[in-house]
């Protein structure tokens, strides 16, 4: 993390303020006691600025990789190379400046929704519409048709190299459940779903080809509601949606997205878990519905592609986060939430 007054002396050698006034088409200055750190962590930093301009103050946002990892470097080619096709999803890029140690991205501050409002299911409606659309603008040979701006950098779910990478948590998480189902902070949680866990391990690591027939997008890949921004959200739908931090951006299994944005929600929330099962039918349909304005129908049951894609990505990964987050001390409350979900769904689906 930088310290203002040394970050400002960069903008001045670098010529940052004239850089983006010629981005912006207008001049504007960086205010030396305008900068404000909103997050930091060893990947990356987070800066709030405000430019001067003619007309005032405006706000933009100063995002600092500290370092050229795959992740960093597929969400600063999602804001670099994909941003023509993307740009309807993305805040506004204004100016990237790769350097030796770092990237910096200057874009457009853009408001999260979290904070804007009490949020309801109902407001789901006025999100899920821009995710579909989303999806449907990089399906299949839709996104396949510029391969050549993002196949040596974007992760793809179907790959041997993916592969390999599931085969690996599902080997930490076997080692995981070995070592929960002796220990006093998780054993008595894990001690009904050991055996069958320890089986149905044995089946992967892909238990649903249907969720790869059922056709591949760019998806977000961290779809929460820290994630997902608007300017504007006192109006009914629609709602303007921009989405940010695309470091787990891939292409992979459309229904992936669908299954991050409903299911940590009803996971966290306790006063939506009565309505559980209404509140995610009733998003399956509003995806589907969605996807086919787009003309894009799924062969099979959209509720199963649904459950199936929640099955395959917490057997696969969210397992083993939430009993890394309990032995580091730092949380796992969903894990009695998955454990539940994938001994129910498991049987519905014919995996347990």
């Amino acid at each position: 993390m930088y310290e203002p007054k040394l970050l400002y002396k960069l903008f001045t050698k670098l010529k940052i303020s004239e850089k983006l006034s010629y981005s912006m088409d207008e001049k504007v200055i960086i205010d030396p006691t305008k900068i404000e750190c909103l997050k930091s962590t060893k990947r990356s930093s987070i800066y709030k600025l405000l430019l001067r301009k003619k007309s005032g103050y405006y706000p933009i946002i100063f995002k600092v990789y500290s370092s050229t990892t795959q992740k960093n470097e597929v969400e600063i080619n999602i804001y670099k190379k994909l941003h023509p096709l993307l740009k309807e999803f993305l805040p506004q890029i204004y100016l990237i400046e790769r350097n030796p140690n770092e990237d910096w991205v200057f874009m457009e501050f853009v408001n999260q929704i979290r904070g804007q409002l009490k949020f309801t299911p109902k407001h789901l409606d006025y999100i899920i519409p821009t995710v579909a659309k989303l999806h449907a603008r990089t399906f299949e040979d839709k996104f396949k048709k510029y391969n050549d701006a993002w196949s040596s950098w974007l992760p793809t779910y179907d790959s041997a190299s993916a592969r390999k990478e599931r085969e690996k948590y599902i080997e930490k998480t076997v080692v995981f459940l070995d070592e929960a189902v002796s220990d006093d902070r998780t054993k008595d949680l894990i001690k009904p779903y050991y055996k069958p866990l320890i089986k149905l391990y044995s089946k992967g690591p892909d238990f649903f080809p249907e969720i790869l027939e059922s056709g591949s997008s760019l998806t977000h890949g961290d779809l929460h509601m820290q994630n997902i921004c608007s300017k504007d959200v006192t109006k009914d739908y629609p709602w303007n949606i921009q989405f940010i931090d695309w470091e787990s951006a891939r292409y992979a299994p459309t229904w992936f997205d669908m299954v991050v944005l409903v299911e940590i929600l009803l996971g966290f929330r306790a006063d939506w878990q009565k309505h559980a099962e209404e509140i995610r039918n009733h998003c399956v349909v509003t995806y589907v519905n969605e996807m086919k304005k787009h003309g894009i129908k799924f062969k099979t049951d959209p509720r199963d592609l649904y459950k199936m894609a929640y099955l395959q990505r917490t057997l696969e990964k969210g397992l083993h986060t939430q009993l890394r987050r309990i032995f580091d001390n730092r949380g796992g409350e969903l894990l009695g939430y998955h454990l539940e979900k994938v001994a129910i769904w498991g049987r519905e689906l014919g995996i347990d």
